[in-house]
């Protein structure tokens, strides 16, 4: 599933009137990681105001609700269609969402985000506007697998149609104001990306990690790789079980048992070259973090309920942030035809992530709470405003080899 270079040649020249020839529409990562990762930016900043009681908040819903859904449904959801559109095209040799139907699906996404904002339209015009953004990632998906008979990556189409209805359920729930529940859904939601994670990761990283390297890829392991699987998918639900009224016992478990699946994979990947490749070891240390945090969030749950938040946190943060932050900047340096190397801005921004992760989890037990999830933020948005500073202008302009994409 290596996000190989294109290598169509270019015969669009660039006209104003048609979007199609523009650099920022020809393939889906480039609007969608500009949006992400703005939008995290953005909306950190915006929630760290909050949290400082420097702007009020006017919704009939706690801020910390809209803090979620942006992070999770408007961030991620972008890196998510941007990097499964970008390499079914790569899987299929089909076209995925380009020009003018690239730049609705962007115009969706933004309105989604301005509706949160706009009291008169309420959560259901913003329900409509995420389910159509859901919906277009989802048809336009299907029929590039479906068409090209790309059976092996029909689970793509299923993960990301669960995602669809984890946030519809979201939204749906904050409506009628059933908070609690609503927490749930998130927490489910996360486990719904770290499926993702585990499929995605467990083709691609031992890939890198060979070719970063000029090593022999680690042996894949089937059975491992439908035991992550099948564990995370129990995830999902365990959370509202425990909810109804579960013993805690039952999430732990599931949680513990498919951190240590991931560790397993994680020592299996290991290679001591890859610490000096900023491309590989901020991979590596997202994906190590992401069966950490799961071991701790196993253990909070049953004897620590206090801590269950950090730990989500840090696997949210320093997992699947991190690795959010290194696929985009992969993606972007293979996509645009420049070479895998990243200099030291880009060191600098892995690095932020990554302890904006440790600060939210940890840093709470020796400072004061609210200054630790402060300093989180603020580390936070150094680490994607510096993301912007680098790869924005890669996004924006055309690919260096001249070959389209």
């Amino acid at each position: 599933m290596s996000l190989l270079q294109l290598q169509e040649p270019n015969r669009r020249v660039f006209q104003w009137r048609s979007i199609s020839t523009w650099p920022l529409f020809m393939l889906a990562f480039r609007p969608l990681f500009l949006l992400a990762a703005s939008l995290s930016v953005v909306s950190i900043s915006v929630w760290t105001l909050i949290l400082t009681g420097n702007i009020s908040w006017h919704a009939p819903y706690p801020a910390t609700f809209w803090h979620v859904h942006e992070m999770l449904f408007g961030v991620v959801a972008a890196v998510v269609a941007g990097f499964l559109l970008t390499a079914a095209k790569n899987w299929t040799q089909q076209q995925t969402l380009n020009g003018k139907a690239l730049l609705l699906l962007c115009c969706v996404w933004l309105a989604a985000r301005l509706s949160f904002f706009i009291n008169d339209l309420g959560l259901t015009f913003t329900l409509g506007l995420q389910m159509l953004f859901w919906l277009l990632v989802i048809i336009n998906l299907s029929h590039v697998i479906i068409t090209a008979q790309s059976r092996h990556n029909r689970v793509f189409i299923f993960i990301t149609a669960l995602l669809c209805s984890c946030n519809a359920l979201f939204l749906i729930l904050l409506r009628s104001q059933d908070y609690q529940l609503v927490s749930d859904i998130a927490q489910s939601s996360l486990m719904a990306y770290l499926l993702l994670i585990g499929v995605v990761g467990g083709r691609v990283i031992p890939f890198f990690i060979a070719r970063g390297t000029n090593t022999p890829q680690a042996p894949r392991s089937l059975r491992l790789d439908r035991s992550i699987f099948i564990v995370a998918l129990a995830a999902l639900p365990s959370f509202l079980w425990q909810m109804k009224g579960a013993p805690h016992f039952i999430l732990s478990t599931v949680l513990a048992i498919l951190a240590l699946l991931h560790l397993k994979r994680a020592c299996d990947w290991f290679n001591r070259k890859l610490i000096k490749v900023p491309l590989l070891w901020s991979l590596y240390l997202s994906y190590l973090t992401v069966a950490l945090g799961l071991l701790l969030l196993a253990y909070s749950n049953s004897w620590a309920s206090e801590h269950v938040k950090s730990h989500l946190h840090l696997v949210a943060i320093t997992g699947m942030g991190l690795m959010i932050l290194a696929m985009m900047s992969r993606v972007t340096l293979g996509h645009t035809g420049r070479a895998l190397e990243t200099g030291f801005v880009t060191t600098v921004a892995y690095s932020c992530i990554a302890t904006s992760g440790l600060l939210r989890a940890l840093l709470g037990h020796f400072i004061s709470p609210h200054l630790s999830w402060l300093l989180s933020a603020l580390i936070w948005v150094l680490g994607f405003a510096l993301f912007l500073y680098t790869y924005a202008p890669m996004l924006l302009q055309k690919r260096i080899d001249g070959h389209v994409g």
